[in-house]
């Protein structure tokens, strides 16, 4: 609905784009109107060669708090499509910003489609639950799924690579992501950073940290 449409324009948060309007001229047209960032996409900054700790660290830290921010909405908002596409890098390389909330909801108690759904945002990106592999058939969006999607761009910051990129289509990833969980981190990374990133995508839901979790980490 227009109304639903309407949620991201209330968010305010320094690692979040602005939204300044949103209009609906016609009943199938709608327009948003927001802040013109300059920068690129943190999947363009990566280039597909890994960042180093500092810098993943960094990043980490300011996706946790717009994460954190969003999470802790009267309902929580989920983000559904976290991926280092839709995280902007701002001229200067040190502020980022979460961006595309085209496919956000405001989680009310849970959320969950028909186990027959096709669950929605990016492949690479999906959490188990959301394919089924979970308490539930049907398909569960929530601050976990967000938070997994979150360790998958930890995965494309330390690794250069998005997470099962040589997996092409649907069912081949969907069942490498429920069968085997998140690929481990390239050698030569940090305990912490793995430990780190453990916590992000433990398979079971319900033992995935919260974004003010990781951010004591």
């Amino acid at each position: 609905s227009f109304r639903e449409r309407e949620k991201p324009v209330r968010l305010r948060h320094p690692n979040i784009v602005k939204f300044l309007h949103i209009a609906q001229p016609e009943p199938a047209t709608v327009v948003v109107f927001m802040e013109l960032l300059d920068g690129r996409s943190l999947e363009r900054f990566i280039d597909n060669k890994p960042l180093d700790e500092p810098k993943i660290r960094d990043f980490s830290e300011q996706i946790c708090r717009a994460l954190l921010y969003l999470h802790s909405e009267q309902p929580p908002v989920i983000h559904r499509d976290i991926k280092c596409a839709n995280i902007i890098v701002c001229a200067g390389n040190t502020r980022i910003k979460l961006i595309d909330f085209g496919l956000s909801i405001k989680l009310e108690h849970h959320h969950v489609s028909g186990s027959k759904a096709i669950p929605k945002g990016t492949l690479n990106f999906m959490a188990p639950e959301l394919f089924g592999a979970g308490e539930s058939d049907s398909v569960q969006y929530s601050r976990e799924s967000d938070i997994w999607a979150f360790g998958c761009s930890v995965f494309q910051m330390a690794s250069g690579a998005r997470p099962f990129k040589g997996y092409e289509g649907f069912y081949p990833v969907a069942f490498k992501i429920t069968n085997s969980g998140a690929p481990a981190l390239p050698d030569g990374r940090s305990a912490e950073l793995r430990d780190f990133y453990s916590r992000c995508t433990a398979k079971e839901r319900r033992r995935r940290r919260s974004a003010q979790e990781l951010l004591e980490h």
